[in-house]
């Protein structure tokens, strides 16, 4: 089952790489300073942004494992 995607939620992704770009630059510029730890934190953010952009993709990996499962399952 195909989902179509809204405008608002195509806004809502380009929103989160647009985060996801800030943190890395803003982590870039504090690693510069030498500050490691508050860019890290920076780095992680960009990650969790960067996955709440891939938020679908991962849901449809996550059926897509659930199903496989079941499939096994049922098998034995």
């Amino acid at each position: 089952m195909k989902k179509r995607k809204t405008f608002g939620q195509i806004i809502i992704t380009a929103m989160f790489i647009w985060s996801a770009l800030l943190c890395h630059f803003e982590a870039s510029s504090l690693r510069e300073e030498g500050d490691i730890s508050n860019a890290a934190l920076y780095w992680f953010f960009g990650f969790t942004a960067v996955l709440g952009a891939f938020r679908f993709k991962i849901a449809e990996l996550i059926y897509l494992l659930i199903e496989f499962k079941n499939k096994n399952k049922n098998k034995k």
